[in-house]
């Protein structure tokens, strides 16, 4: 299997850090985000990449290549990353491939059993892993299951009536592609090209598709958008990780 990697993005809200690297280079436990989930990956055996940049793309290949020679990695670029969000750069990449692969956002730093969990499933469908907490805020991809099954996802559903946070992490069956694809399109041509690709998961539920998910299992994981975030990553999730 392939994976994608979604590291178009700008990240703003970092302020002056990412004027000088894109936000998947960010510095996390002496080694930029992008290592951290390219290592994991590899060691599950997956050594095919695509890498959808933007912002300061040039950094991301340098660091690639010189740090990952292993691997093979195609690079998409978005040239709309200041105008587009991150459903576009998943566009750009699901409409040259086929499935199976993943889809994992830049910007999040994870244990890596969470990864092996969802991709030891053998569930047909296609699959996001989900953490299971309460506590949900404003700003959270909040999910809601029924049995086996996510029947909502959205950052607009009640806090109080939403099962957990969907991590950015995502598994595509054979099954599963041309639905993800056909959704993406329908979704772009309803919504325009700047809103989340997880209203193209929404729009799978809303068509009868089914999506399934995987329990993160309490491990630690954090998405980095915000100097606060990554302050957190630094000192609470990337000990937690290493077993520092």
């Amino acid at each position: 299997m392939r994976a994608i990697i979604l590291a178009a993005g700008m990240g703003s809200r970092l302020e002056k850090i990412t004027e000088k690297v894109p936000k998947a280079l960010v510095n996390v436990g002496g080694k930029p985000l992008l290592a951290h989930s390219i290592a994991t990956l590899i060691s599950e055996g997956i050594t095919d990449f695509v890498i959808v940049t933007g912002h300061k793309s040039y950094k991301i290949k340098e660091y690639v290549e010189v740090n990952f020679e292993e691997i093979n990695v195609e690079y998409i670029h978005n040239n709309r990353y200041d105008e587009t969000n991150n459903i576009y750069s998943l566009y750009l990449a699901v409409r040259q491939i086929s499935a199976p692969f993943y889809i994992l956002n830049s910007d999040i730093l994870f244990h890596p059993d969470i990864f092996s969990s969802i991709h030891s499933t053998d569930k047909k469908n296609l699959t996001i892993s989900v953490d299971f907490r309460e506590n949900l805020g404003k700003e959270e991809m909040k999910v809601k299951v029924e049995g086996d099954r996510v029947i909502a996802i959205s950052k607009k559903l009640d806090p109080s009536d939403s099962d957990g946070e969907f991590i950015g992490i995502t598994k595509v069956t054979k099954k599963s592609g041309e639905e993800l694809y056909e959704c993406i399109s329908e979704t772009m041509e309803m919504h325009g090209k700047r809103v989340f690709y997880e209203h193209a998961f929404q729009r799978m539920i809303d068509r009868g598709y089914e999506i399934n998910y995987s329990k993160t299992l309490g491990l630690p994981w954090t998405e980095i958008d915000t100097i606060e975030d990554l302050i957190f990553a630094r000192k609470e999730v990337y000990p937690a990780i290493a077993g520092k």
